[in-house]
């Protein structure tokens, strides 16, 4: 009778554990592709912010947000940064180097759900 108890706790030990193991696997795997979510959110603001400065050959009012819309990235909102600086190389004119900066966030701080992804370029226009 003792020997049946202990199994019976043994057994059910090792259930509980393997309802807890398989929780924090379909968390982690939640949690890594709301992340890459946010990193291809925040990729589409340095698209956009790219042809923004190289098209307007300036800085955009700095900052911008936007939230986006679509299959993948429903639900983020995306800030995108833009410092521009001067530069000039011997007998050349004069060319702007931009450092745009997104942020891709969903969700709210402290919340389980939230997500922040961070992305940082230097563009230059293409010399003429």
């Amino acid at each position: 009778m003792v020997a049946a108890v202990f199994i019976v706790v043994v057994l059910a030990l090792l259930g509980i554990m393997m309802v807890t193991i398989g929780g924090m696997q379909r968390a982690t795997a939640s949690a890594a592709t709301q992340g890459a979510r946010a990193y291809h959110a925040a990729q589409t603001g340095i698209e956009w912010g790219v042809f923004q400065a190289l098209a307007a050959g300036s800085c955009f009012p700095s900052p911008s947000s936007f939230p986006l819309s679509g299959p993948g990235l429903d639900g983020f909102s995306v800030t995108v940064k833009c410092v521009a600086t001067s530069h000039k190389e011997g007998g050349d004119p004069p060319y702007n180097v931009y450092v745009i900066t997104s942020t891709a966030t969903s969700g709210n701080f402290g919340d389980s759900a939230y997500v922040s992804r961070e992305i940082e370029i230097t563009v230059a226009p293409p010399p003429t």
